[in-house]
């Protein structure tokens, strides 16, 4: 729809000059001064075929009235959307009271002049209420009903990245139809809307272990994806931490203790790749200990302290899925020297968790950085 400026004078008047006139959101408004009567039917116009006609002027009438005395209920009827559009009554309300339609919101409302121009699908339709024009277009839809265009009231293709497993609502209802599972290359299920208002939406995304988290979201633009972070509170973050912590100094106490690697799995979920767990204990782990210079060796490392890491992430324990955990952290590593001395490293690192309820315990799902277990640049600190 377009929004036109005031004309200087209605002689002058011709449907070509509405181009000219300055489009807003919404309906177009068309100056005070307008006078219905001065623009008389083309031949095209006149031509139309009258079932059509009749249909489009019903179609804009009614909405109009519906407008006028508030009747939301049912209004999305007469509105050109996509099929299974995320759009509601109250959406189509919500954008009305932001466009030049307000005008004409319960006041008292001569009957409306409305004049259809030709068109096969698409039509453009000059409403003129108290001296006021408005220019709307109209489509035919599959239907073959005429339809009204809001183009700025929704976004099309919009689509919502939810940790895989989670349950959501939007704004209180259920969009299970709208979701495609995740899959091996992307890892968190999608939520596709084929339209959504670009009202603010409320999201409430549900893990069966760790409850229920709120995100309010606006879609802004066609074909966007908005992942959606769901952050840990801060108890259930530190006791991640502390559980890290005690599975990397468990990890490297069997090391010195020369255990077999099957006897260390239990720190890791069945589906780990047991060829990372052979190199954290059989390369990684010996590689820490080598020093920059010759013949000077590390040991007894441990891991003496983990803190959350928020540098350019979203949060410091988010969830990837409905049982797993991203975790951003800070750790010290404290060790000694063959010749002598007590040192630390401060580091920075990422690794997924995973818990498991029946043994209310966390165990590695992905070491998303390996240099946790390898690093050795002892002259570099992160923090």
């Amino acid at each position: 729809m377009r929004v036109y400026n005031k004309f200087f004078k209605f002689a002058l008047l011709t449907i070509a000059t509405l181009s000219l006139f300055l489009s807003l959101t919404g309906c177009t408004k068309i100056s005070e001064s307008f006078d219905e009567n001065v623009v008389e039917p083309t031949e095209s116009e006149t031509s139309l075929e009258t079932g059509l006609l009749e249909r489009a002027e019903l179609c804009m009438s009614e909405f109009i009235t519906a407008v006028n005395l508030q009747k939301y209920d049912s209004i999305s009827s007469y509105i050109n959307m996509p099929e299974n559009s995320f759009i509601s009554d109250e959406n189509i309300k919500w954008y009305i009271t932001r466009t030049a339609l307000a005008d004409i919101t319960g006041v008292s409302m001569d009957t409306p002049n409305i004049k259809v121009s030709d068109g096969a699908v698409e039509k453009n339709v000059i409403v003129t209420i108290n001296k006021q024009a408005y220019s709307f277009d109209m489509e035919l839809d599959t239907n073959n009903e005429w339809k009204i265009i809001l183009p700025e009231l929704y976004v099309n293709n919009w689509s919502l990245k939810i940790p895989k497993g989670c349950t959501i609502e939007v704004n209180n209802e259920n969009v299970d139809k709208h979701k495609v599972p995740a899959t091996v290359i992307d890892e968190y299920d999608t939520y596709t809307f084929p339209a959504i208002s670009k009202q603010k939406i409320t999201v409430v995304t549900t893990s069966t272990i760790y409850g229920d988290f709120i995100s309010e979201i606006t879609p802004v633009s066609d074909s966007e994806t908005i992942p959606v972070i769901c952050k840990l509170n801060d108890a259930e973050t530190t006791s991640i931490l502390r559980q890290i912590q005690n599975i990397w100094n468990g990890l490297y106490t069997d090391y010195k203790n020369g255990v077999e690697v099957e006897a260390v799995k239990k720190y890791f979920t069945d589906d780990f790749d047991n060829n990372v767990i052979t190199d954290i204990m059989q390369t990684w782990f010996p590689a820490l200990e080598v020093g920059s210079q010759k013949e000077t060796f590390y040991s007894n490392f441990y891991m003496k302290e983990t803190i959350p890491w928020t540098k350019d992430n979203y949060g410091a324990a988010i969830l990837s899925s409905n049982d797993s955990v991203l975790v951003n952290f800070g750790y010290r590593i404290d060790f000694v020297s063959n010749h002598g001395g007590s040192y630390n490293a401060n580091k920075a690192s990422q690794i997924t968790m995973k818990y498991f309820p029946e043994e209310s315990t966390y165990k590695i799902k992905t070491v998303n950085s390996n240099k946790l277990f390898y690093d050795n640049d002892y002259s570099l600190n992160d923090y």
